[in-house]
């Protein structure tokens, strides 16, 4: 199996939107097709401020799109410089646990030195201890005492 990331074109924004919803029903989120749309446009004509990937597995000469990723740029004292948030990252169910985030991750993270950056972030839900473990085999380390809180400001 081959796994790579490719920028989404124009063509593909349409398996880019089936996937955000699919990563937003498997969480439970609302979700808006065309807000998700503009912000997935807005990174790609902005690369400053993040990336969008595609996810191609190509297996037995079948190529595959089976998820995506979104990395969005932002600046840590903690860390020294810029940082990447892997603010987005989903595998379609049925390319689980077959490699694809094995080979995403070192991928992602060989992107993000390209880019200057002093470390990767994510968050992960914290009842979702397959995702913990799975990330803790990359050397991601739970910040324990840390909670990620939010509020939508309106614009």
């Amino acid at each position: 199996m081959n796994i790579s990331l490719k920028e989404p074109s124009v063509d593909s924004m349409h398996k880019l939107i089936e996937l955000s919803k699919e990563l937003h029903d498997h969480e439970a989120l609302s979700f808006d097709p065309e807000h998700t749309q503009k912000a997935f446009e807005f990174l790609m004509d902005s690369p400053s401020y993040g990336d969008v990937f595609l996810i191609h597995a190509e297996q037995d000469g079948h190529q595959e799109i089976v998820g995506f990723v979104v990395l969005c740029y932002s600046f840590s004292v903690e860390f020294g410089g810029q940082i990447a948030v892997i603010d987005q990252i989903f595998i379609n169910r049925s390319w689980r646990r077959q490699g694809v985030g094995s080979h995403v991750l070192p991928i992602l993270e060989d992107k993000v030195k390209q880019r200057k950056c002093q470390a990767v972030i994510l968050e992960v839900n914290i009842g979702n201890s397959g995702a913990r473990e799975f990330y803790e085999q990359f050397d991601y380390t739970p910040r324990r005492q840390h909670c990620i809180m939010s509020k939508r400001v309106a614009v």
